[in-house]
């Protein structure tokens, strides 16, 4: 089943983003690669840097964790992280 993947993220680099990806997996890798890209190119301080990082371990285990068995039964799961917020959406 393809999920809609949405996420944002607030603060000084914030910025929004989505695409369709095919499964859970997909969308974690996809967040990543994504986050790499903001703080490649977000000129960050080194504090900020790691609270993005830190806040961005914990909402890669809370969809790891969770987000498969809410989407797999139909169900949108979200959750925000400090500056990170994902939703995922199964779609037909």
């Amino acid at each position: 089943m393809a999920l809609r993947m949405e996420w944002s993220i607030e603060g000084s680099f914030s910025g929004a983003a989505g695409q369709t990806v095919r499964d859970v997996q997909a969308a974690v890798y996809w967040f990543d690669t994504s986050l790499v890209r903001v703080q490649d190119r977000a000129n960050l301080r080194p504090f900020e840097s790691d609270r993005l990082a830190q806040c961005a371990r914990l909402l890669r285990a809370r969809m790891i964790d969770e987000a498969d068995s809410v989407t797999a039964r139909g169900g949108q799961w979200s959750a925000t992280v400090g500056p990170l917020s994902m939703t995922l959406t199964p779609t037909s």
